[in-house]
């Protein structure tokens, strides 16, 4: 009879053993995953490809802990502002946004913040402080950088273009800003055109075949990213023009390139961050308090530094 109760006995803890278990294993089956949405602001360049492939690898790295979910802004204000309220309609836990512009994308930017969901602003920044953390190059610097390369190169004399990214984001305002703190303290040095090509290679080519007919002399372009410097070298090439020092931004493989090939003079390398997003979005997610902007590095890439960055076999 006592052999039979604890019989019954061991039975018992093991059918309460194996339940926890069982209920051990359905609390993490069914334990929710973070929704993370991106944001993107166009897909027609290199760099903004870059970038995306970049952070999915990132968040496949994190399978376990978040889902993924993006939206291409396709270079227009309105849909972008329309996929934020469709990423927060979604019911999204963080959102990673690269604005195209500052001013119209701060309003909604704003409204999914104040509804308490964190907010990573990458590589491109709002008018407002109501993000959680700035992720980005200082594009301040780097047009610093551009300006004092160019007035070196030209030994402080000469006519320059200017080649401007979407005037109303904020790399455009700063790698603007930056490039003339420099140049419009050299006498010598004239940024006698400036116009914007909104980061695209086909525009700049078009505007430049234009500076190239009004302006017999150009000895320098200051373009703010590689796909516009792009644009301007094959203009400048149709022209039978070479020679002048043209200066871009990005670090994408065909500028490296075009450097070796002795056509483009340098580049900036701008760090997409999309890695970087993520390991910080992970960070706000669990709790943990991040910093209001992180600073990327860059670096210039000329003929003396190419070969130490370019990959034969990279997409970008």
């Amino acid at each position: 009879m006592i052999k039979n109760k604890l019989s019954f006995k061991a039975v018992a803890v093991i059918a309460l053993l194996l339940c926890s278990i069982t209920l051990s294993s359905c609390k993490k089956v069914e334990q929710k995953k973070f929704l993370i949405g991106f944001s993107q602001s166009t897909m027609i360049d290199p760099w903004r490809i870059n970038m995306l492939e970049q952070m999915k690898d990132a968040v496949q790295k994190n399978k376990d802990m978040i889902d993924f979910i993006f939206t291409d802004g396709q270079n227009d204000n309105m849909k972008q502002i329309s996929d934020v309220e469709d990423l927060f309609s979604k019911g999204i836990d963080l959102l990673i946004i690269s604005p195209r512009e500052a001013e119209p994308l701060t309003p909604v930017v704003e409204r999914v913040y104040n509804a308490g969901v964190p907010v990573i602003t990458l590589d491109r920044n709002i008018t407002s402080d109501a993000y959680t953390c700035f992720i980005g190059a200082s594009n301040f610097k780097i047009g610093q950088g551009a300006g004092t390369l160019m007035a070196s190169l030209l030994k402080e004399a000469g006519q320059v273009i200017e080649i401007e990214g979407i005037l109303g984001a904020t790399p455009t305002i700063d790698r603007s800003d930056g490039f003339h703190s420099i140049a419009d303290s050299i006498p010598g040095i004239q940024v006698v055109e400036k116009q914007p090509a909104d980061y695209l290679r086909e525009p700049a080519l078009k505007i430049m075949e234009d500076f190239l007919q009004s302006h017999p002399q150009i000895d320098g372009v200051y373009a703010h990213n590689d796909e516009m410097a792009l644009g301007v070298l094959t203009a400048l090439k149709a022209a039978g023009r070479e020679g002048a020092v043209v200066i871009g931004i990005d670090g994408q493989k065909e500028a490296f390139e075009s450097i070796m090939a002795g056509r483009m003079t340098a580049t900036f390398i701008y760090p997409n961050g999309s890695a970087q997003a993520v390991e910080v979005a992970i960070k706000i997610l669990k709790g943990a308090k991040v910093p209001k902007k992180i600073e990327l590095e860059s670096q210039l890439v000329n003929n003396s530094n190419v070969k130490l960055f370019y990959n034969p076999n990279s997409y970008f």
